[in-house]
């Protein structure tokens, strides 16, 4: 289940993108809104520890969700030992519907959006099933928030140089602790003992391929310290591709095999099959240039 609350998001009406029309997930009818509702936030007026799913346009997509949950709960598969990732993005929410927090430094490390989540995730999904095969799945780039992104040239295109070792330690160490954060906020509203994803990461250092980091140093930095707080704070993790031979200046930090050629456990890198303007004749061209 890949990506609905991130394809029919909101995208919260920040610059650049969407601000220049409404949203397309249109609201659910009012009277089924306020039913969901109900179902979702039953029995929480009295446990005000716990955070309470709001009204708004978002409904549309955890009812599809929950719909979706429940088709694979009444299958066979769950016995037979499948399990079923269920991936979410904060840009399902525009900011107005969220819980008020401390402001924190960058987007990584707000739960006010993960605590909607697990709040959904409980009314969803009982506690075995979070323990067995319903995986929630939050996908990250820590390197998309401004505090934790790393460029050539450093500041003001990232907070750290790739060539300053004791300001890219001291970013990536506090970045990197987006994992707990995440695992913290969810077992906040649901309890210990669920299975967290995050499964689409990379080694990118920045959003714009013309600014971020591609030695080989700083992409090793960024796998290493990603996967040791995922680690630690039990989240699964997942690469963005195992290979993308097409990708240009994007295998460094994007291509998992080209990356591993990089780091010397591969040993062919991630190379494609045919280059731009290469000419593959078709099934029945003649071979002694007669066309």
């Amino acid at each position: 289940m890949n990506e609905p609350a991130h394809l029919a998001g909101l995208y919260n009406g920040k610059e650049p993108i969407r601000s220049d029309r409404e949203t397309f997930l249109p609201p659910l009818p009012v009277d089924m809104a306020q039913q969901y509702l109900t179902e979702l936030n039953e029995g929480l007026d009295s446990l005000p520890q716990l955070t309470q799913v709001p009204d708004g346009h978002h409904l549309r997509v955890f009812l599809w969700l929950r719909d979706a949950i429940d088709a694979f709960r009444q299958s066979s598969l769950p016995s037979l030992g499948k399990e079923l990732h269920v991936n979410v993005h904060e840009s399902l929410f525009p900011s107005d519907v969220l819980p008020k927090e401390e402001e924190k430094p960058d987007y990584g490390l707000d739960t006010a959006s993960m605590k909607v989540f697990g709040a959904w995730w409980r009314a969803t999904t009982s506690p075995e099933e979070r323990s067995k095969w319903a995986v929630f799945d939050l996908h990250h780039y820590m390197a998309w928030g401004d505090q934790c992104s790393g460029a050539v040239e450093g500041f003001p295109a990232g907070r750290y140089a790739c060539s300053d070792l004791e300001a890219k330690a001291e970013v990536l160490g506090q970045c990197s602790t987006w994992s707990q954060v995440y695992r913290n906020a969810l077992e906040d509203e649901c309890g210990a003992g669920l299975r967290l994803a995050s499964a689409e990461f990379s080694a990118g250092t920045h959003h714009s391929i013309r600014h971020g980091c591609n030695d080989v140093a700083t992409l090793e930095t960024m796998l290493v310290s990603q996967v040791d707080a995922a680690r630690g704070a039990d989240v699964e993790l997942f690469w963005w591709s195992y290979k993308m031979p097409y990708g240009g200046a994007f295998r460094n930090a994007w291509s998992l095999k080209h990356l591993l050629y990089l780091l010397g456990v591969l040993p062919k890198p991630d190379e494609a099959l045919f280059h731009c303007g290469d000419h593959v004749p078709p099934l029945g061209e003649p071979r002694d240039g007669s066309l």
